[in-house]
């Protein structure tokens, strides 16, 4: 089967036959493992896509304020007549502060063409302003786009950093379970190996009747415990391996197989914090949960200074000056007292809209404000486990190594004493026993340490 790799194969080496030449396998250490990761998985490439993102919807919000060409002509002909010819085109320029300027060129002709819509044979040039005083003075839909998408621009940053800190923490994580399986798998191996052994002398003593024939039936439940579990072992590795290749791809896009692969520690060594990391505060305040909140608060804050200005009348003045070109010189004739100017108001009586509208936006800022309240108060508690957890592991771990060396020591006088014939098989294997579960249960504590380390790591820390 593909999926046995040679982790599986160097561990049933000495139970099974293979033929498999242990010079084939490589070892991956942890920091070849998160380094492959955190530069070929697809999440990487997706979490690029994210920042990308957010700096596009700045440019199409900046497009907001980009000048524009019109033009447009209108005709009439019927019998025989140009009843009217109208034609007008030039370019609009937004600006930050609530002015338009605008300028272009106005040629109108025809029979029964409007009064006031006549020109000079040679057209008009005109160029002015227009201004809103009230309703779009301090700030328009044009220009709260263009800030809300700025900070949906930062927020895309650290939803980036999010992605990648759940990436790094997430295949640890796996790494780690991988790790313990194999050791597992390990211990085990050893067990069933000796069990085996055991049972081939024990059936040689009996046969010459310095054992009872009983012990060879004991004996022999043993081993087949020890292939049950050993055979539950190799397939939780196999999950575990099968997990880790969710990792292990190349360029984002070609997924990799751990084949020929030994999980190993790498530099990563167990050393216990006595104190949590330094600068931990500041990591909390600028948690990637807590900040992309504050920039939904910091969105909500436009939103409602957009709708507050819709609380205002809206006034719009606008002024050109024009000018008939001579000799294609627009400003041959120009007088200060040809202009055209205008302007208009416009205001709803009772504003039940506009005011609806400025309370639903305190009320969405106001329930922010409360879970950014929480989500800081959430961070905090979580450190505070995971502190709590990792010193817990860490003291277990001690204990559990003290257990393994002491439970080691009785198994080896045990065993001494089996082989003097002074022991019976149940106590050897009660003691095996107890030294297995030792050894199993401090193989999850170290484990334990080291993903809890994960969790403090200070590209992924606290990660949820």
């Amino acid at each position: 089967m593909k999926k046995l790799v040679a982790i599986i194969f160097l561990i049933l080496s000495s139970t099974f036959s293979f033929g498999q030449d242990s010079t084939s396998t490589r070892t991956l250490t942890y920091e070849e493992f998160i380094n492959q990761v955190m530069s070929d998985h697809p999440i990487v490439f997706q979490s690029d896509i994210v920042q990308r993102t957010g700096e596009a919807l700045v440019r199409a919000a900046r497009g907001n304020f980009d000048p524009k060409l019109f033009g447009d002509i209108n005709q009439k002909y019927f019998k025989d007549k140009q009843y009217y010819s109208r034609a007008n085109g030039g370019i609009t320029i937004p600006t930050w502060f609530g002015i338009s300027g605008e300028a272009g060129y106005t040629v109108n002709d025809g029979v029964f063409l409007n009064p006031e819509n006549r020109v000079p044979d040679a057209g008009l040039w005109y160029a002015g302003l227009r201004l809103e005083l009230g309703n779009g003075l301090i700030i328009d839909k044009r220009r709260a786009e263009l800030k809300k998408a700025k900070i949906y621009r930062e927020s895309n940053e650290q939803e980036q950093r999010m992605m990648l800190n759940q990436l790094r923490l997430d295949a640890s994580l796996a790494f780690w379970k991988l790790l313990q399986a194999y050791q597992k798998v390990e211990v085990y191996s050893n067990a069933l190996r000796n069990a085996r052994e055991r049972f081939q002398g024990i059936v040689r003593t009996a046969e010459f009747g310095d054992r009872a024939d009983i012990d060879t039936v004991e004996a022999k439940i043993l081993v087949q415990d020890r292939e049950i579990v050993y055979m539950e072992a190799l397939t939780k590795l196999q999950n575990a391996e099968a997990q880790v290749e969710l990792y292990m791809w190349t360029q984002g896009s070609i997924p990799l197989e751990m084949e020929n692969v030994v999980p190993m520690v790498g530099n990563k060594t167990l050393e216990r914090m006595e104190t949590k990391p330094d600068g931990i505060d500041s990591l909390l305040a600028n948690h990637p949960y807590l900040l992309l909140n504050q920039f939904k608060m910091e969105q909500s804050q436009v939103e409602i200074q957009l709708k507050r200005e819709q609380l205002k009348p809206k006034l719009t003045l606008k002024y050109n000056a024009i000018s008939e070109p001579i000799n294609n010189n627009p400003f041959s004739e120009y007088a200060i007292e040809n202009y055209t100017w205008g302007a208009k108001i416009a205001y709803p009586i009772l504003t039940r809209k506009e005011r609806g509208n400025l309370q639903l936006a305190r009320l969405k800022l106001e329930d922010q404000k409360l879970k950014n309240n929480l989500i800081g108060a959430e961070l905090n508690y979580k450190v505070q486990v995971v502190w709590n957890d990792y010193q817990l592991a860490f003291d277990q771990m001690n204990l559990y190594r003290n257990i393994v060396e002491n439970n080691t020591t009785m198994y080896n006088s045990e065993l001494t004493l089996f082989n003097l014939g002074e022991s019976s098989v149940f106590m050897i294997n009660s003691r095996e026993n107890k030294l297995l579960k030792s050894q199993i249960k401090l193989i999850e504590v170290e484990n334990a340490c080291r993903a809890l380390e994960s969790l403090f790591d200070w590209n992924t820390f606290l990660t949820m």
